[in-house]
């Protein structure tokens, strides 16, 4: 038995499934850097989307899919979102006696909510939240647009077709 396992050939450093392995370490490293980047890229960048012209606007956490059919972003209503918003005007618009009672009251009802979008980027069409819209858009409060154009605009920087209304 000893002979035996003396005499069986060394395995070859340059066998077929070592490149195999290689490629597959380096498209799942490839991935995962992908996806963290995106999800960096959107917070290095401080996007934000917005749902209502009565909400301050939320971070965006994770962007996935931009410039194709299934564009999407995620964003959370964070600490900072709502003492900044507090600090710059919403505390009028939420008929808040005081930026502190803004913030109180405001991360009472808003902390860690989520706000979606969804693009078709080949159609120009961006689902926020629970309204949809067709590009191009009027970029005012009391249709949505004004929220709609930057998010569609995040999610589909390629479009070739008009986001806003003149």
């Amino acid at each position: 038995m000893p002979d035996e396992t003396l005499n069986k050939p060394k395995p070859r450093r340059g066998s077929l499934s070592t490149p195999l392995a290689q490629v597959q370490m380096f498209s799942i490293r490839a991935i995962i850097f992908a996806s963290a980047f995106s999800a960096l890229a959107a917070t290095a960048l401080g996007a934000e989307l917005q749902r209502s012209c009565l909400e301050p606007p939320a971070t965006v956490i994770e962007l996935t899919g931009i410039n194709t059919q299934h564009a999407r972003a995620k964003a959370k209503f964070s600490e900072p979102d709502i003492i900044k918003a507090c600090h710059e005007g919403y505390v009028d618009q939420g008929g808040f006696s005081s930026p502190e009672k803004c913030i109180r009251e405001t991360k009472v009802t808003l902390l860690g909510d989520e706000i979606s979008a969804v693009a078709n980027c080949s159609k120009g069409t961006l689902r926020l939240g629970e309204m949809t819209f067709k590009m191009p858009v009027d970029e005012n409060c009391a249709s949505g647009g004004i929220f709609a154009a930057p998010a569609f605009t995040m999610l589909c920087p390629k479009y070739r077709g008009k986001v806003v209304n003149p």
